[in-house]
């Protein structure tokens, strides 16, 4: 085996590990205005995010420096002693009304009276639950402070932090075509730590007497770019003698609520110029082409990419004279080709064995022979030829996605291998102790990542599809003996929270409780072959009905629409369509914070998820969106 693919498996191994990982954050989950860009830099092969920050500002006490250090405090060191902390203590530094999105409260926010009583001022929910989980061995300590956080001598600041993203690249030219993306919308790029002499190294290492394999764990070269954003703010909001009297805002005087205001600008402008920069570097990644930067460090003698290029599509035919497919998908053990290769069966028998013959773990290969026109968007039975491999009857595999299975019966269910990075995405998008919804839920897989990955309360998964809930049942009970799920409690935890529903999701919304649900996920069925913007059908607004009104004030929906590539990136028709089901229910207006392509369902229609919040009445909704392929 060449260095090169040595170097693409160690990297592989290392991405997967990553992104398979709990987000340990306060919060729990990627920041919404960072979902977009780390999405788009995980879908390519050469690329994985570490860390990332979409900008906040926020409020503190203290000298500013955000570490655990001693400090010369009687009190604190009293407490420390009491939570056991080895005489270690917390550095001087308390935040308050953390706030990622727009100040839209400005009076409520710059309260410098109410911080104990009103701990958010309108800003980012305090997790219920785990909220000091990131500290470690500091959680409990934290956890005292925080009861008496504001009482405390000095004055309070106002903070603004600008974007920040760190991403691993596989090779030197990966992570300098990165920077020269990321140069034009932020000044502070470069790269923070190299290392390209892994065998040098580890001689090195093995003549020292000090045991440090460990940092050569995961081998190969690593390369770690960091992405600062320039758009800071530290400015003092109280004077030391009084810390509950604003300098520039006070509730007991009236003529300062325009210094409120101002205070809100400052740091909306910040956030606005800040938004701006992350949405031109975004497009600036997606103007690259689909394949990799450095193709070089990827492929290696023996492998053969699911999607080829023109060069070695033409090398694999030529070398085997078989009508050799441009692309395929795998699910589980079995390789899935979208129609039957050209030439009599013996050829397509050969074409099978040739492409099974690339992998070891891939078992049959099987070709589809009718469209996806049913409800339930499965092929039925007889829609596929079996090419190569032991015959299997009925066509059923477990598919591992991140660390967690899945089982399909891919003759009576849906499932596109192609949505790993949607789901990926998805399941860095919920936060800790939120309570989700997985609509048209399919074999589960989108529940099962968010019940085995993140710090969910609850999964409920709905799913009319009797096949795809057996399915889903027998996944979940793999799920409890699951030793990869990171979710506290592990597998079985994951499986408790997640509950099955068997039924029309048009039935079954009506009797659940309105305002319950933090988040929904909504891949809507496709209505015939002319859904979209051709305009037949009602556009999903049937569910939308019945959906929405389950949201919690502020709570988010991905709804999965489909779309012709003129409407893209903005689909105002499906933008329209969901404020007017919120306008005809009283929800109020909708904020689409997030839109992208998926994937394709025909030529030039894609699948486009459109991810918003949605609020009521007086408060504003998210709608997290997208234009998803099946």
């Amino acid at each position: 085996m060449t260095p090169n693919k040595h170097h693409s498996t160690h990297f592989e191994t290392r991405k997967l590990t990553c992104l398979s990982k709990r987000d340990k954050s306060s919060a729990g989950r990627i920041d919404p205005k960072a979902v977009d860009v780390c999405a788009v830099i995980n879908d390519r092969e050469e690329y994985y995010t570490t860390s990332s920050c979409a900008g906040r500002c926020y409020m503190y006490c203290g000298d500013g420096i955000k570490s655990w250090h001693s400090v010369e405090n009687s009190q604190v060191q009293e407490e420390a002693d009491e939570a056991d902390n080895g005489g270690t203590t917390a550095g001087f530094f308390r935040r308050f009304r953390v706030n990622h999105d727009l100040v839209r409260f400005p009076r409520r926010f710059f309260d410098l009276t109410t911080i104990e009583s009103d701990p958010s001022g309108g800003g980012d929910p305090i997790p219920q639950i785990g909220q000091f989980d990131q500290l470690g061995n500091n959680a409990q300590f934290a956890a005292k402070l925080q009861e008496n956080s504001h009482q405390s001598t000095g004055p309070v600041w106002l903070r603004f932090e600008p974007f920040i993203l760190h991403v691993m690249c596989r090779s030197m030219k990966s992570a300098s075509v990165l920077m020269n993306l990321a140069r034009p919308s932020f000044k502070n790029v470069g790269l923070t730590s190299w290392n390209d002499n892994v065998s040098e190294r580890r001689n090195e290492l093995k003549s020292s007497s000090k045991n440090d394999n460990e940092q050569l764990k995961g081998g190969g070269p690593r390369y770690l770019v960091s992405i600062v954003g320039d758009e800071g703010l530290d400015t003092p909001l109280s004077l030391p003698a009084s810390p509950d009297r604003g300098l520039f805002y006070d509730p007991r005087d009236e003529a300062s609520v325009k210094n409120a205001e101002w205070l809100a600008q400052l740091v909306n402008e910040r956030h606005t110029r800040n938004w701006k920069k992350i949405d031109r570097f975004v497009q600036a990644i997606r103007s690259l082409d689909d394949n990799p930067v450095d193709a070089s460090t990827i492929e290696g003698a023996d492998t053969f990419a699911l999607h080829q290029t023109d060069d070695s599509l033409k090398s694999a035919r030529e070398a085997t004279g078989l009508p050799i497919p441009r692309s395929f998908d795998v699910v589980g053990d079995v390789v899935i080709l979208n129609s039957l290769p050209e030439g009599d069966r013996e050829t397509q028998r050969m074409v099978g064995e040739w492409i099974t013959g690339r992998n070891k773990a891939w078992k049959i290969c099987i070709a589809r022979v009718n469209n996806l026109a049913t409800s339930d968007r499965c092929p039925g039975e007889g829609g596929y030829v079996q090419l190569a491999g032991h015959h299997r009857n009925p066509i059923v595999t477990s598919h591992y996605e991140y660390g967690i299975k899945a089982v399909i019966d891919l003759e009576h269910c849906f499932f596109s291998p192609r949505m790993a990075p949607e789901r990926l995405r998805l399941s860095q998008s919920v936060a800790r102790g939120e309570r989700v919804l997985v609509i048209f839920a399919g074999v589960g897989m989108e529940a099962l990542q968010i019940s085995a990955r993140t710090e969910a309360k609850s999964v409920l998964a709905v799913e009319k599809n009797s096949a795809a809930v057996e399915c889903l049942r027998r996944a979940r009970r793999m799920l409890e003996r699951n030793k990869t799920a990171t979710c506290p409690g592990g597998g079985e935890v994951a499986a408790q929270k997640l509950q099955i529903e068997e039924g029309d999701v048009l039935e079954i919304l009506p009797t659940l409780e309105e305002d319950s649900f933090d988040r929904i996920v909504a891949p809507r069925p496709k209505e015939g072959v002319a859904d979209g913007d051709l305009g037949t059908g009602d556009a999903g607004k049937q569910f939308l009905r019945v959906m929405l009104p389950l949201l919690k004030s502020r709570g988010e929906c991905h709804w999965y629409d489909f779309a012709a590539d003129h409407e893209l990136p903005h689909c105002e028709r499906t933008r329209n369509t969901i404020q007017s089901v919120c306008d005809e229910i009283g929800l109020g207006n909708v904020e689409v914070i997030h839109v992208a392509k998926v994937g394709s369902v025909a030529k030039r229609q894609f699948r486009a998820p459109h991810a918003g919040v949605i609020s009521h009445q007086s408060a504003p909704v998210n709608l997290n969106a997208a234009t998803v392929a099946s």
